[in-house]
């Protein structure tokens, strides 16, 4: 008997095979579906059920892919705000045997109205329930976000409570399984570990803590989340199913031929995204480009492309352009022309301002800040909880998604100086004004955390 745990780098996304006696189910796959089938010809074991805990926002399932790989049979929460397409619908107390284990539905609506968790339990020891999958309702140290429901708020964080209650009750030794990790979009305050146990949550989980569901209900109904636009394209896809699981090669270098025009900004058939750090974005980049590495990509590519627009990388290496490209595959971004490893260095004046981007320190900026001049502003793209929690002096706030729908508020004749927490999202708000032809914009190093330290020092 096993359970293992596969995790999707990017939207830090957990799923799961768990198996025994040649007989496998998968929870929550993603379209990495090799992962799963390499796991289970490990175990000597068939995937014949696949079950999704409800329906995903931030990335395509992969269920339809590996259930037209294995003929495994799909299973989904049956209240689903459409119906599932492709899935069979499981409902609260519904079991399926996989070898010695007994998976049970636990209808856990809060997240979603679709939203279930799965129970397993190991018939060698007498029926045992040994682990909880929990989906997107109950993380380690966070619980699910309850705001895709604007009109219905209230009654959702109230449904999420009642959930969490169900799975309180099921035993403080039962090991829970989330489906995200830290760095999610589902949840700001996730922990670094990546497993719990439902008594370590009730002791130290916030949102175990409330007092009341009433007290539960206020405190969700505070929190400010963001929905990407790209979120309506997973839910979508997730109706109706998509069969695109990764390809063996995801992203091939440019044609030499095609090279020319993705270097161009004037000739550019598409989005030309840089994925190498954000120093080197800055030190020299190609004009007009995007910086958006690492888990950035993720996050944040969903506000600033769309789906019918070719997208070229500039990355370091194959293996970085690859690892980049299975991101944007896992989002529905799969029109992928290829990628750039070379960045020629500028041989003028003039080119080495349009590839570059200036950098300023603390004391620069409470030099700015203190003598301000009529044509300088100081951007705060973080999210909406850092500014309350830390507000930067005489700072317009923009959140960084929200940059594409709101940058016509600037004035391009501006000098802008980018901060965030730290200077990344900094970096990529500067790459996008460039895009969008501000000329006079430079990024706070360090941003908020060299400002504390500077201020301390003062």
């Amino acid at each position: 008997m096993f359970v293992e745990s596969v995790k999707t780098p990017g939207i830090a996304h957990l799923s799961y095979l768990i198996g025994s006696d040649g007989e496998a189910c998968v929870i929550d796959p993603q379209l990495d579906t090799q992962h799963y089938l390499t796991l289970a010809g490990k175990h000597e074991c068939r995937i014949t059920t696949i079950i999704e805990t409800h329906r995903n926002e931030d990335f395509i399932s992969g269920a339809v892919a590996l259930a037209n790989q294995t003929g495994a049979d799909i299973y989904h929460g049956k209240y689903a705000d459409e119906p599932i397409e492709y899935a069979r619908k499981a409902g609260n107390g519904d079991k399926f045997e996989i070898g010695k284990w007994t998976l049970e539905v636990i209808a856990t609506p809060g997240h979603t109205k679709d939203s279930i968790c799965v129970l397993a339990i190991d018939n060698e020891q007498d029926g045992q329930p040994i682990g909880v999958f929990t989906g997107d309702t109950l993380f380690v140290s966070e619980v699910g976000r309850t705001d895709f429901y604007p009109e219905e708020m209230e009654k959702m964080a109230g449904q999420l409570y009642d959930s969490l209650q169900t799975l309180a009750n099921l035993g403080d030794d039962i090991i829970v399984y989330p489906a995200h990790g830290a760095g999610s979009v589902c949840g700001s305050g996730m922990a670094e570990r990546e497993f719990t146990t439902i008594g370590i949550e009730k002791r130290q989980n916030p949102g175990y803590q409330c007092t009341s569901k009433k007290a539960f209900i206020e405190r969700k109904l505070k929190e400010n989340h963001y929905i990407a636009p790209y979120f309506s394209k997973m839910e979508q896809s997730n109706v109706t199913g998509m069969d695109t699981p990764l390809p063996p090669v995801a992203c091939q270098k440019l044609a030499q031929d095609a090279q020319s025009a993705w270097q161009k900004s004037a000739e550019r058939p598409g989005v030309l995204i840089d994925v190498r750090s954000h120093a080197q974005f800055r030190d020299c980049h190609y004009p007009g480009s995007l910086n958006l590495p690492g888990g950035l990509l993720s996050a944040y590519g969903g506000w600033f492309l769309d789906y019918s627009t070719p997208i070229a990388l500039v990355a370091d290496s194959h293996q970085q352009a690859t690892e980049s490209s299975e991101q944007l595959w896992r989002m529905g971004y799969q029109q992928i022309s290829g990628y750039l490893t070379m960045v020629p260095k500028p041989d003028t004046i003039e080119a080495y301002h349009r590839q570059h981007v200036n950098a300023v320190t603390a004391d620069k900026v409470d030099e700015r800040i203190r003598a301000p001049r009529a044509n300088w502003q100081l951007l705060d793209v973080r999210k909406q909880e850092e500014v309350e929690n830390n507000e930067f002096d005489q700072a317009k706030h923009i959140y960084l998604g929200y940059l594409p729908e709101m940058c016509h508020q600037l004035d391009k004749s501006r000098h802008y100086t980018l901060a965030c927490g730290s200077g990344k999202r900094a970096t990529v708000a500067a790459s996008y004004l460039l895009a969008q032809g501000f000329e006079n914009v430079d990024v706070f190093i360090g941003s908020m955390q060299a400002w504390q330290s500077y201020q301390q020092g003062a």
